[in-house]
């Protein structure tokens, strides 16, 4: 990924992470930037708002007790407590492009996008519709989708396949999003029949 990022894209993720050294933040910011590179390449976005825009979105969650996010970060948790961390996260964002003399009209998008990434329906703009499909695709990645299940109680989805088939038609505001997600599903499904297939 980081070949892939430009030095103050660079500048701006080293800045951020340690704010995302909970609950596999890393991991999932990692993720969610390759798969807004990936919609960049298929859709006219804005490359200055989108990528600083997914390394920061979940900074907030490391303001958060670990043991309070665990029950709150699940798909459709707790909209309130959701709300701190998008707020929270929206300041860290602000002070760390400022802190990189970032421009002042695109802090302005990239905070009113991570302060309603999870919490707000309907979408600000194709911007912000790259940064929350990204967000959502970080779940069908190999190594992400091992982890969102068990957040929340510990307990594993029963049926992840079908929790993510479910995901590919109601998550995404993009149809590029929704190709992207059946294939990675797709290869998911494959590795697991692959993990699993009978010794001949």
């Amino acid at each position: 990924m980081f070949l892939q990022l430009t030095e103050k894209e660079r500048t701006i993720f080293e800045l951020a992470c340690p704010h995302l050294q909970v609950m596999s933040n890393e991991l999932h910011t990692k993720e969610a930037v390759h798969f807004c590179l990936q919609l960049l390449q298929a859709v006219d976005g804005d490359r200055h708002i989108v990528i600083p825009a997914a390394i920061l979105h979940d900074t907030g969650w490391a303001k958060i007790p670990e043991k309070v996010s665990k029950k709150i970060r699940v798909p459709d948790g707790e909209p309130e407590a959701i709300k701190v961390h998008e707020e929270i996260s929206a300041l860290i964002a602000e002070l760390i492009l400022r802190d990189v003399n970032y421009k002042s009209a695109y802090i302005d998008e990239i905070v009113s996008i991570i302060i309603g990434h999870d919490s707000r329906k309907k979408a600000l703009s194709l911007n912000d519709k790259i940064v929350k499909d990204a967000d959502k695709l970080s779940r069908f990645s190999k190594d992400f989708s091992k982890i969102w299940p068990k957040w929340g109680d510990g307990s594993v989805a029963e049926n992840l396949y079908a929790e993510l088939a479910n995901g590919v038609e109601n998550w995404f505001f993009l149809s590029e999003s929704k190709k992207i997600a059946r294939i990675e599903l797709d290869h998911r499904i494959k590795e697991h029949h692959a993990q699993n297939a009978p010794i001949a």
